[in-house]
């Protein structure tokens, strides 16, 4: 594994920073997992059973361990951040990135396992990790409104100061790149080469990936995808080739300490997550192309939750 990464910080004004940084890494001898009696294709007008095909009769799958992965990293980090000065506090992350393996970590992959690697041809495996977001901002906000005693706007009378004072406000806001979406196809006995391997089809020209059918819950495209010639069933669709959609989440919270008495005060908290109440997809619920249901969203990530606290501290 070898890392490297090359930074430049700057001043821009008093109290704000900038850091510029290029970060790279790139890994070889990673441990993957294959099928090492993976069955040799059909060849035209052969209709062979998958275990005829196997170069070692008698056996199934034999699934292997060994050190045939790769893996590469290479990003763009951006940071913006304005210490703390009047009570306001501000940093914003940018990653722009891109992340290329041959396989996934075992059971790794959010969308379900399939991180065994072709046995014969680690090439076509070769494509964006499973954990590639190109994209990623962060935004925090922290802020103690000046409104209080020893703030800038001090309310005079102690009752107003209780109410209205002393308040402070959180805020992360965070924009992400959808993941990958690595789509096969269901495999018939003649295509099938093993029960471990995803098989991918092949694209079809000229057709788009996704859908625009006003309705969002059908994002892929059937008919972007064909299932390939069982004597060549591993298409040339590339791994993790679709993506999901953004993800886009405010998050904020207020709070604010009441004294009731020395060394005593009761903490008030309310907590928004989600705060804009925007639709962020989870995955779809098929992956392979030729199955009922494919490239369609059931589930999304919970909508906009509200929660108030209290504490005492004693």
């Amino acid at each position: 594994m070898q890392s490297w990464h090359f930074t430049v910080q700057q001043e821009l004004a008093n109290n704000l920073l900038l850091d510029v940084a290029y970060v790279g890494n790139h890994s070889v001898g990673l441990n993957v997992l294959s099928d090492a009696n993976q069955a040799l294709p059909n060849q035209l007008g052969q209709n062979l059973s998958l275990l005829a095909r196997r170069p070692i009769q008698g056996f199934t799958d034999i699934e292997i361990a060994y050190d045939g992965g790769f893996g590469s990293y290479d990003g763009l980090q951006v940071k913006l951040e304005k210490k703390t000065a009047n009570g306001l506090y501000f940093l914003n992350s940018f990653t722009w990135s891109k992340a290329i393996d041959d396989a996934p970590g075992h059971l790794e992959n959010y969308d379900g396992d399939n991180s065994r690697i072709n046995y014969y041809n680690h090439r076509l495996e070769r494509g964006l990790s499973g954990y590639n977001q190109p994209i990623s901002d962060t935004v925090s906000v922290l802020y103690d409104l000046p409104v209080g005693q020893g703030r800038r706007f001090n309310p005079g009378s102690k009752p107003l100061n209780y109410v209205i004072g002393g308040w402070s406000a959180n805020m992360i806001n965070t924009i992400s790149a959808g993941l990958p979406i690595d789509v096969g196809y269901s495999a018939s006995t003649q295509q099938q080469v093993s029960d471990l391997v995803t098989e991918r089809p092949n694209l079809v020209a000229g057709q788009p990936l996704y859908l625009s059918t006003g309705n969002p819950i059908y994002y892929l495209n059937p008919a972007a995808f064909a299932v390939p010639s069982y004597t060549q069933p591993f298409g040339n669709t590339p791994r993790n080739n679709v993506k999901m959609p953004y993800v886009y989440e405010t998050d904020f919270s207020l709070h604010k300490s009441f004294e009731i008495g020395e060394s005593r005060y009761l903490q008030f908290r309310g907590e928004a997550f989600n705060l804009l109440n925007k639709t962020n997809f989870a995955t779809v619920s098929g992956t392979n192309s030729n199955s009922s249901g494919f490239g369609v969203f059931n589930a999304t990530f919970p909508a906009r939750q509200l929660q108030l606290a209290l504490k005492l501290v004693f």
